[in-house]
């Protein structure tokens, strides 16, 4: 091998600017001086946001955190490249500059979220200034500081991971002033990824998967194919009544059931992306599925599996503001509010389908294609893989699990407030409307999130295909079934609506 892994190595060089002693002395006193209108400028803007009363705004609030980021992230520098300016050995120790790395990505990536933060702020402000103290509470604020962070850690944490996993060449020196993403990859061996999968073939050169489905008994499959046949047909003619209903009943055009009619499409594309491959298995002798096709059905699978878990959370906070603020909740759930957040779900769908997907192209193959599953799901893919899979493993495990934090702790926390507000209330009939219309929303929460959790944040010791499989139905079949159900059986406006519509097909005969 011509390199070694870079844990080995116990220190890096790094060039800097420049190796001539006049101009090292120069810009030493020119950074400096940077670094010092760097460090007090900021001090003094965290200082005076925090002790003047006029500036306890939320403008203010994001511009101290902004002062604060760019004093960290200068620090997390600056310093060692001044040191370097004046010491004849510029090294750097290996767990230095992972942790150079690590920092300046989280807390510049960090920064690119606050801009955006920033950026809806000043919106709000001049596009909404009568709902702006509302809109931007001190709350909404923290949520939005919070959730930038957990961004800004949560990639760097995944940078930096490649930066661990990855086999260096020879050279220790980085040709830059610390230690920065592109530089630092100069010093990996560029075919370390194919000296270490040549014991397999890329997944690219498999033209198509078997899956195993379920059994192998002719009988067994031709029930099976007439069970889940009918709850397909259920899902489909439930979910498109749903979206139906809402579009076309004046008194359901209210953001609950846009969120709800959002569900049902959700609800409708991800048991289509698996649900009519699988019944034609159960009649097929062989069951075989193309790559393209496998990796397609595993993105779009994923994505809408994931942005059902930001839309479900979405509606809990539709929930909290239409029981807690019922004055208001109009105004801060508008249209364009109710679209914005729609359109968020499916661009973290998107994000973290392409993530996921994207790593598992670049694994390499074993000689098997057998899929011990009835679709192209994540984990049983996995096992295909003669690539060393820990970092998938890791990646999955993050990703779903700040998703399910992420989404869990904004359902968990708008309950947490809705149920002090009914335990607040005097009259028995607004206890019992309340509870009405979350008890729906509540029962999807508790099927989804559960076997969700379930299905992703299980430890790899406790894991089995088989087990996999019966979970997997369940998620992927069953629930975008029961989703229909609960809100037409629960939901006394939803039944009113359906028996119009009825009536309204019958009297036209």
């Amino acid at each position: 091998m011509a390199g070694e892994n870079c844990t080995l190595k116990e220190n890096f060089i790094l060039l800097g600017f420049t190796d001539c002693p006049v101009l090292k002395n120069i810009l030493f006193v020119i950074f400096l001086l940077i670094y010092i209108i760097t460090v007090v400028g900021n001090t003094v803007i965290i200082w005076v946001v925090k002790i003047n009363s006029h500036l306890q705004t939320p403008m203010y609030f994001f511009l101290s955190n902004l002062s604060f980021l760019d004093l960290c992230y200068s620090s997390v520098v600056t310093p060692k490249m001044l040191v370097n300016f004046l010491s004849h050995q510029k090294i750097i120790s290996y767990t230095g500059c992972i942790l150079q790395l690590y920092f300046y990505a989280g807390l510049a990536t960090i920064e690119c979220y606050f801009l955006a933060v920033m950026a809806y702020d000043r919106y709000v402000a001049i596009c909404n200034p009568l709902m702006y103290t509302y809109i931007m509470s001190r709350r909404i604020c923290i949520f939005l500081v919070v959730f930038s962070y957990l961004a800004g850690f949560l990639n760097s944490i995944i940078q930096t991971g490649f930066s661990l996993r990855v086999t260096c060449c020879k050279t220790n020196a980085i040709n830059h002033f610390f230690c920065d993403g592109p530089p630092l990859s100069y010093l990996y061996c560029s075919d370390t990824w194919v000296k270490a999968s040549m014991i397999g073939g890329n997944c690219t050169e498999v033209e198509e998967f078997i899956l195993l489905g379920f059994t192998d008994h002719v009988t067994l499959q031709h029930v099976l194919f007439v069970i889940f046949l009918l709850i397909y047909v259920i899902t489909v003619v439930g979910n498109i009544g749903i979206i139906v209903l809402v579009k076309n009943d004046s008194r359901l055009q209210t953001p609950m059931y846009f969120l709800l009619s959002n569900l049902s499409f959700l609800d409708l594309c991800y048991s289509s992306a698996v649900t009519p491959k699988m019944l034609m298995n159960f009649l097929a002798q062989k069951k075989v599925i193309l790559y393209t096709g496998c990796f397609l059905q595993q993105y779009f699978y994923c994505c809408f599996a994931t942005t059902e878990c930001y839309l479900v959370a979405v509606m809990s906070y539709d929930r909290y503001v239409a029981i807690c603020n019922p004055l208001k909740y109009t105004i801060v759930m508008s249209k364009t509010v109710c679209i914005s957040l729609v359109m968020f779900c499916y661009i973290a769908g998107l994000l973290n389908a392409s993530i996921q997907v994207g790593f598992r192209l670049r694994l390499t193959c074993c000689h098997s294609n057998i899929i011990n599953h009835f679709f192209c799901d994540g984990p049983p893919v996995t096992h295909l893989y003669c690539s060393d899979i820990q970092l998938v493993q890791i990646l999955l495990f993050a990703f779903v699990g700040f998703n399910e934090i992420a989404t869990t702790s904004l359902v968990v926390i708008s309950y947490c407030y809705i149920i002090v507000t009914v335990l607040q209330m005097r009259s028995l009939e607004s206890i019992y409307k309340a509870f009405s219309t979350c008890s729906s929303h509540l029962i999807v929460v508790c099927t989804f999130y559960g076997t969700v959790l379930f299905m992703y944040l299980r430890p790899s010791a406790s894991y089995s295909l088989e087990q996999d499989k019966i979970v997997s139905v369940f998620y992927v079949v069953i629930i975008p079934m029961l989703n229909p159900i609960i809100y037409s059986f629960r939901n006394r406006e939803v039944r009113n609506a359906m028996k119009k519509t009825f009536q309204r097909i019958i009297t036209s005969k």
